[in-house]
């Protein structure tokens, strides 16, 4: 009998041993879920922060080409005003020098009529 009281003590501390190592992992596990759960929600913030980049980057996007075709047509219509500009300037030289040469005629114009008289 004294063995099977012994068996009986070695079985109880056993258990003992056994509910001490059960309370352990029970809590080891609720650790862990709590720093799963923690960097799950982590991970949803970060993919939220990535999806809020994402649309300004796609805003982004849509300004700069605005921008680009704002620049673009800026850039067209500065062209054209150049070359107006120097088609301009030609004209009027060519003008001014008509207007010389109309002057020099008119002038020798009245020079010829005034030796006339």
């Amino acid at each position: 009998m004294e063995d099977s009281g012994a068996i009986l003590c070695q079985i109880s501390i056993f258990k003992d041993m056994l509910d001490q190592v059960s309370l352990f992992f029970f809590l080891f596990t609720g650790l862990v879920n709590r720093e799963i759960e923690a960097n799950i929600q982590v991970t949803r913030e970060i993919e939220s922060h990535i999806g809020n980049c994402s649309e300004m980057e796609s805003s982004l996007s849509v300004k700069e080409a605005e921008l680009t075709k704002s620049f673009i047509a800026s850039q067209f219509e500065i062209s054209g005003l150049i070359s107006v500009t120097a088609d301009s300037r030609n004209s009027l030289k060519l003008l001014e020098d008509d207007i010389c040469r109309l002057r020099n005629e008119h002038s020798e114009l009245i020079t010829r009529l005034t030796e006339k008289r």
